[in-house]
């Protein structure tokens, strides 16, 4: 492939699918700066630039997912390292107002929270972004029974934690105390 070729699919690459692996980071990242999410886009890239020919044609979408779910879990690991250093000596915060707390309860995420982390992301991967079975092997890196299989799992917990979310904010209504 000439230099102009890698540049003309790079460029295609970014104009086709940039914007949507930029959301794809925004909703699983807590920002804690700005820019973050932006950094880690540019990461992602930067990998695609690097390992351009080895992005299956047709399939550069879950690619560039599975490499955008990986640099979020170093970005994680960085951050739960950091916090566990600066825990000791950062000041204790004020309790969050009510209103933060009752706005953070909302059903669906709490439900999608309770998740295992590779049950959230298959769910959110094909919620989100739209994946099917094939897609949504090669972003998770796996085979795609694997990937149908995980998916399946999850949908099944999810329904399972609403239920039983749904039964317990039923019984506290009907005793009066929710």
């Amino acid at each position: 492939m000439t230099e102009t070729d890698r540049e003309a699919r790079f460029s295609r690459l970014v104009r086709d699918h940039g914007d949507a692996v930029h959301r794809y980071i925004r909703r699983r990242h807590v920002v804690s700066d700005a820019n973050d999410a932006e950094d880690l886009l540019a990461d992602v890239m930067a990998v695609a630039w690097l390992r351009l020919d080895d992005i299956p044609v047709g399939a550069e979408a879950p690619w560039l997912f599975g490499v955008a779910k990986h640099r979020l879990s170093n970005a994680r690991h960085r951050s739960t390292r950091r916090d566990r250093i600066i825990a000791p000596i950062r000041p204790r915060a004020a309790a969050p107002a009510a209103e933060d707390v009752a706005i953070a309860d909302m059903g669906l995420r709490e439900a999608l929270d309770r998740l295992p982390d590779k049950e959230r992301e298959a769910l959110l991967l094909t919620a989100w972004e739209g994946l099917g079975p094939d897609e949504l092997a090669i972003a998770l890196d796996v085979s795609v029974n694997a990937a149908a299989i995980r998916l399946s799992k999850a949908k099944a917990h999810l329904l399972a934690i609403l239920a039983e979310d749904s039964q317990e904010s039923l019984a506290a209504y009907a005793t009066g105390t929710g």
